[in-house]
């Protein structure tokens, strides 16, 4: 879905953001960026950097892959079974999470994981964000309730 080669499209399929709490007025900040560099010796990545601020229930910033139609419905990915991405970092813990329609309102279903310095490859089941994959809306991976500036990379982001 996103190997960040070309800097000027993203993705392949749905549409990579900035997100955070700032909407819900806690005031934490994320940017997405491409970068050069990618993992296994890649053109290019994408960084995500910013600073999660105390202020809110849940505080959270990073990077949402949307991926509902333009339209706002909810993209069928039953017959995918993994996420998987290549991601180095600032050796903080991160949280992933698939959003979906039918969990709309409710806290996402998240795992955590740290990004190491170097790059190295995280995959998770669908079924470990309690979805079967047909009302997919958004992949997120971000840094959630610590505060703190933070900064990692993401490359090779698939869906399979």
């Amino acid at each position: 879905m996103s190997d960040f080669e070309d800097p000027k499209k993203l993705s392949t399929y749905g549409l990579w953001m900035a997100t955070s709490d700032n909407w819900e007025g806690a005031g934490s900040t994320a940017a997405i960026a491409p970068v050069a560099g990618g993992a296994n010796g890649s053109a290019g990545a994408l960084r995500v950097s910013g600073e999660v601020k105390p202020g809110a229930r849940f505080v959270w910033a990073g990077a949402m892959l949307a991926l509902g139609t333009p339209g706002g419905e909810a993209a069928n990915l039953s017959a995918k079974r993994e996420v998987s991405f290549w991601a180095r970092g600032d050796s903080q813990p991160y949280a992933v999470s698939v959003m979906t329609e039918s969990r709309s309102g409710q806290m996402p279903v998240f795992k955590l994981v740290t990004f190491a310095p170097g790059w190295t490859q995280h995959s998770f089941p669908l079924s470990a964000f309690e979805t079967d994959g047909s009302d997919v809306v958004g992949l997120a991976i971000a840094r959630t309730q610590a505060a703190g500036k933070f900064q990692f990379d993401l490359d090779q982001v698939e869906i399979k």
